[in-house]
């Protein structure tokens, strides 16, 4: 509901002015998420656990629509990654072990491009952002500990992902197969996010993500 509420108001601004230009494309980017918070272990010890990071590689659509107002250039936005990838494997003694993925990231972003020097210009981007943070493949704990723990069923598990994203860019005209390329660097700052598993063994995280893209825009 949130992802289609992001979608629904920015179509709306895109669909204001028949005269602006309208620009798609396909991101690379090279992205690394870190998290820290804490963890309820066996114990019943609340311990607070080091930043971890994950490194992966995914793609992202996207479609914007420019607008002239004065002495700037602005432009509405929407970027999805329709897909899911994996972040990580947790794994531990202390009884939590999942896959962790990230997927259907849906960002909508303003972008003013502030500076142009011949075929280049430099922008400033901000938005907002929401996403799927699964967890699969949870393992321990599947039998009871040696205290007064009680067995654990988790299944795979869904949290929602939401937060501010903010980024800077160059923008290259190219005017071959594709009009302009873009070198861009962003950060999605989640919220925090809480997981308790049957035996009440809870996880705790606050988590943002980096990203670092080249992108290939055409313009019509």
């Amino acid at each position: 509901m949130k992802k289609l509420s992001i979608a629904l108001i920015l179509l709306s601004f895109l669909g204001f002015n028949a005269q602006a230009d309208v620009s798609v494309g396909l991101k690379l980017s090279y992205a690394d998420m870190t998290a820290d918070g804490s963890e309820t272990q066996n114990s019943g010890a609340l311990v607070d656990q080091p930043e971890r990071s994950a490194n992966f590689e995914v793609a992202s659509l996207f479609a914007e629509k420019s607008f002239e107002l004065g002495f700037v250039d602005l432009a509405l936005g929407l970027e999805a990654i329709p897909f899911t990838a994996e972040v990580d494997v947790l794994g531990g003694s202390t009884g939590f072990n999942a896959t962790i993925s990230i997927g259907n990231l849906v960002t909508a972003y303003v972008q003013p491009k502030l500076i142009s020097a011949g075929d280049a210009s430099f922008y400033v981007k901000a938005g907002y952002a929401t996403a799927d943070l699964e967890i699969s493949n949870i393992s321990r704990q599947a039998t009871s500990s040696a205290t007064t723990d009680t067995a654990s069923t988790d299944a795979a598990q869904t949290r929602d992902l939401e937060g501010p994203m903010y980024g800077v860019g160059v923008q290259i005209e190219m005017g071959n197969f594709v009009d302009s390329i873009r070198i861009e660097a962003t950060r999605h700052d989640f919220d925090q996010i809480t997981y308790t598993n049957s035996n009440n063994k809870k996880l705790t995280a606050e988590s943002y993500m980096d990203t670092y893209s080249i992108g290939l825009v055409k313009s019509f």
